[in-house]
């Protein structure tokens, strides 16, 4: 792949760019000023001040963008300028050039700056805003959370989790992270912490993937009734045939199907598969929406589930909405694996 990192020359982009190397990638390395990066592709772009036709050209090409830039510690300002608005403006010259892949790391309390100390609350809020905007951009997306970083030898264990304690993580041992997440779509769509812990990062994400029986949840899915099914790719033929056959009270949505190309899709229980679940206005028809996104274990859509509104309705039944929510719950906790704290 090629990989455009911003941030490059900073001190956990310098340890990543020889991992990336070794594992077959490129790498074009965004820089404000003149000179070589070693181990990768220099560009000059100053991520603070580029125009749209700047960042276009800084991502053109790309397989997937990895986002370590931060102001070091300046003013509220520049972190404003920089992780807010150009790292925002990173992610939107990504879609227009059509770079799917998107990591982008911020730091452990993002998730409520409300909580952390006063003079750290503007920085994680500026981060906040941008992890927000590059969830709602429609790439696939993964944000990495570290702790506390320090400059000590690297361990080569972490651990991966939400909510960790407080602690600290090596930025070597960041950087490994971040190598090994850019190729993980098992992740897409989730925000995760990162401290010093007892697991290599590959065993560190496997330990926290969740993973779903998709037959039982079909099954579980059909007790719900009145439920409309988008299929996304793979074997549609076989996920429409099953729908039709076992969901006959389903509405099965034609216009979506091989909305990608993806691998052979059957219903095996030894396939990790993960649910994204969501209420809220529909982005086309600004209505109160009730749906479940299947994802493969290469952090694909394949599946949308969505409740149906009785016919002639602007609501949808209450008992339907509870149902759901208590489907939800059900499986949200099925998907959440006990992190282990840190060591």
């Amino acid at each position: 792949m090629l990989i455009v990192l911003a941030g490059a020359t900073g001190r956990t982009g310098r340890r990543l760019i020889p991992l990336l190397t070794a594992a077959g990638h490129a790498t074009r390395a965004l820089t404000r000023s003149e000179g070589p990066v070693p181990g990768a592709e220099a560009h000059r772009c100053d991520l603070a001040a580029a125009d749209p036709g700047e960042l276009d050209l800084a991502v053109a090409g790309a397989d997937a963008v990895i986002w370590l830039a931060g102001p070091g510690g300046g003013a509220v300002e520049d972190a404003e300028r920089l992780d807010n608005t150009g790292c925002c403006a990173l992610v939107d010259a990504c879609v227009r050039q059509g770079v799917r892949r998107f990591v982008l790391v911020t730091s452990k309390g993002t998730d409520a700056p409300g909580r952390a100390p006063e003079f750290l609350r503007p920085y994680l809020e500026i981060k906040a805003k941008a992890e927000a905007h590059l969830a709602g951009s429609g790439l696939d997306w993964s944000v990495l959370r570290p702790g506390g970083l320090t400059d000590s030898e690297p361990t080569g264990r972490v651990v991966l989790g939400e909510g960790l304690a407080r602690g600290k993580v090596t930025r070597a041992d960041v950087a490994a992270v971040v190598a090994e997440l850019v190729g993980r779509h098992d992740q897409s769509g989730r925000a995760l912490e990162v401290l010093d812990g007892e697991l290599a990062p590959a065993e560190a994400f496997d330990a926290v993937t969740p993973s779903v029986n998709i037959v039982d949840f079909l099954f579980d899915l059909r007790r719900l009734g009145r439920v409309h099914l988008a299929v996304f790719g793979g074997s549609t033929g076989e996920a429409m045939a099953e729908a039709k056959v076992h969901f006959t009270d389903w509405q099965v949505s034609e216009r979506y199907v091989n909305y990608f190309e993806g691998p052979e899709l059957h219903f095996s229980r030894r396939t990790r598969w993960r649910l994204e679940f969501g209420e809220g206005p529909g982005r086309h028809s600004g209505k109160p929406e009730y749906w479940v996104m299947v994802r493969n274990e290469r952090g694909e859509g394949v599946f949308r589930f969505g409740l149906l509104r009785p016919e002639g309705s602007e609501e949808h039944d209450p008992e339907l909405v509870a149902a759901y929510r208590v489907f939800r719950d059900h499986y949200t906790q099925r998907q959440t694996p006990s992190a282990p704290g840190p060591r």
